[in-house]
């Protein structure tokens, strides 16, 4: 079955322009049958295939195996990843895109009730590549999702990630986690994006997020951190050993021991 996905709708002048970085979602990506195949095909891999992120930033569920995807997965990251596409894709964002040939930054992830992402940038540069980390593009498969069920993609006006003491000014989009929605998003040193919000869905509902990042040569970026920066909101409240766990979970050597708490 062919994913046969939809002409990304915005011109290079209109996205590179949205402010406070480049951003957008587009719904009904996917051709809707090989949406909902794809969805069925998510929602029936075992649970012992998946590992599970709970520490004080995520809590999720993350497919373990990128290099072994069940049929649908496989075509759709085919599609995504083939050369027409990636085409099409750097005439929209502005810059000539390079895949990401080990995968560090594919990902299917799965949230259910009361599972969160708080906000943060991502890594700038590869962990071996060393190529800057230049475009997320994610889709969203939600079991039966709806708007009131929360846990929607925040976008954050903030200060660099260059700065341990970065501060956030404010919330300037929620976006929610539709079927079959397109995101796709500039990865700077102020893209600063998250669903901090709980998920407050059905036993029975999960939020499922497939995503991947494009590369490219574009070093000048001030982002030059190996693992995502997360910060806090101004609504949240002072948890002065969450802002010490923070800069470990940055660290590219420590972050590990976030995950052991």
């Amino acid at each position: 079955m062919n994913p046969r996905l939809s002409t990304i709708s915005l011109s290079r002048d209109k996205y590179t322009n949205i402010a406070p970085y480049p951003h957008m979602y587009q719904d009904e990506f996917m051709d809707a049958t090989f949406a909902t195949a794809l969805q069925t095909e998510i929602l029936n891999i075992s649970d012992e295939a998946w590992d599970r992120y709970d520490n004080p930033f995520e809590q999720k569920f993350t497919l373990r195996d990128k290099f072994n995807f069940p049929p649908h997965l496989t075509s759709l990251f085919d599609e995504l990843t083939s050369d027409h596409f990636v085409a099409h894709l750097s005439s929209v964002v502005g810059y000539d895109l390079i895949l990401d040939d080990t995968r560090n930054f594919w990902g299917v992830h799965k949230y259910r009730h009361g599972d969160k992402l708080d906000i943060h940038v991502d890594a700038g540069v590869h962990p071996t590549m060393d190529l800057k980390k230049q475009i997320t593009l994610g889709i969203y498969l939600s079991y039966e999702w709806k708007s009131d069920y929360g846990c929607e993609l925040e976008i954050w006006r903030g200060e660099t990630c260059e700065n341990n003491d970065v501060k956030l000014i404010e919330k300037v989009d929620s976006i929610a986690p539709l079927f079959n929605r397109l995101v796709l998003f500039t990865c700077n040193d102020y893209s600063w994006h998250g669903n901090p919000e709980p998920a407050l869905c059905p036993p029975e509902s999960r939020r499922i997020f497939i995503t991947l990042s494009y590369l490219s040569k574009n070093m000048d970026d001030k982002n030059k951190r190996k693992k995502a920066f997360f910060v806090a909101r101004p609504i949240d409240p002072c948890n002065i050993e969450k802002d010490r766990l923070r800069l470990l979970r940055a660290d590219a050597e420590k972050y590990k021991e976030v995950y052991r708490i």
